[in-house]
């Protein structure tokens, strides 16, 4: 089986970390595929990754949103690499990509990665809509996600499929000591030191700005608190700005953008995911990777973040817009050290139960066989 995946990317998110492992398992089980990147922005980082993960990538010019000239060119890609399915990720590759399969008369399908609220107003609405009655199958990667297609008529229900995301699960967290012991003296840290995680793009909408003066606020109660921040975006100016004024430049480290998030992950005591109710969270990937590593993961009630982590059992759900709800969580967890501990072993079993990779491989190509 042949397939061509499509994406317009302008950095690695969520939804580039999904393909970049998702991809090379399909070439492992026989399934030779082609990324077709629709670049702009930094999307140069994401095709040297999946290049260096040996996909075979292409790279097109994404520009601006409003671009027809793309259907003719993916048209051409193709007839060229005769795919038996296309599958499109994100609007604009469904919108040029499922127009574009139509006219080679290629099945596809389109994956739908979050909830944002451009597709209820025009003219999202209703290029959301045709793309999903040009698809033979829309995959939602959430339960949350699949009910917000049914709601907007983005696609027949009966076409949807959820299939969340994966990940991979092979190393015992016993092996992660090392990488966290590592990675805490590179910052002068030792085991005294309670480390708060948040991975992510630096944008509007994900809560970093929340969670920093969360940290401020339950300093006073516990001073050995620390925030490590991972990943880089237009919005790392105002967020060091703001660390200065909190006065927590000694608390918190903002490292930027990293090709491997684990040994950092692995350094933290707890994993945070503040994300806003402004900003679409279809999946919450980075508190999949801090239960993976079996460490308890503070969430917001935003989107699918409470599908994914069940409160009081492998984490803890506050409600979103609340510093001081943050705040008290975080001084919670940092009094009782063994509850966190359990909260993040059984976090690790629920990844390996619902979120395991072949898991996700699997579903994923069963649609393939459904439309192909």
């Amino acid at each position: 089986m042949r397939i061509l995946h499509v994406q317009r990317v302008k950095g690695i998110g969520g939804s580039e970390r999904h393909l970049l492992s998702l991809l090379p398992e399909l070439e492992r089980r026989g399934i030779h595929t082609q990324m077709v990147v629709l670049r702009t922005g930094d999307g140069d980082r994401f095709v040297d990754a999946m290049r260096a993960a040996d996909v075979d990538t292409l790279a097109v010019h994404g520009g601006g949103h409003v671009q027809p000239g793309l259907v003719p060119i993916l048209v051409s890609k193709i007839r060229h690499f005769r795919p038996d399915v296309v599958h499109t990720h994100l609007v604009d590759a469904d919108v040029y990509g499922q127009l574009a399969a139509r006219l080679a008369r290629v099945p596809a399908v389109s994956s739908v990665h979050g909830t944002p609220a451009f597709y209820g107003r025009e003219p999202y609405r209703t290029a959301g809509r045709v793309a999903g009655r040009l698809a033979r199958r829309r995959i939602a990667i959430s339960r949350h996600v699949a009910a917000f297609l049914v709601a907007g008529r983005l696609a027949p229900p009966s076409r949807i499929r959820v299939v969340p995301y994966g990940i991979a699960l092979d190393e015992p967290v016993d092996g992660e000591d090392a990488a966290r012991a590592a990675t805490r003296a590179r910052f002068g840290w030792t085991d005294r030191e309670f480390v708060v995680g948040i991975v992510g793009r630096l944008i509007p909408g994900k809560g970093h700005d929340r969670l920093v003066r969360a940290v401020a606020r339950a300093s006073a109660a516990h001073p050995e608190l620390r925030l490590l921040v991972v990943g880089d975006g237009p919005t790392r100016a105002d967020l060091e700005a703001l660390i200065r004024d909190e006065a927590a430049t000694e608390r918190v480290e903002l490292i930027g953008f990293v090709d491997d998030v684990r040994p950092y992950v692995a350094a933290c005591d707890v994993i945070a995911v503040p994300t806003e109710p402004t900003l679409s969270e279809g999946f919450g990937l980075t508190a999949l990777e801090g239960m993976a590593a079996a460490k308890p993961v503070l969430v917001t009630r935003v989107g699918s973040l409470p599908e994914v982590v069940v409160d009081g059992s492998t984490g803890v759900v506050v409600e979103p817009s609340s510093t001081q709800a943050l705040a008290d969580a975080l001084v919670d967890l940092a009094d009782d050290p063994a509850r966190g501990a359990a909260l993040g072993k059984a976090g690790r079993a629920r990844a390996e139960q619902e979120y395991g990779l072949q898991r996700m491989v699997d579903e994923t190509i069963a649609v393939y066989e459904e439309v192909a």
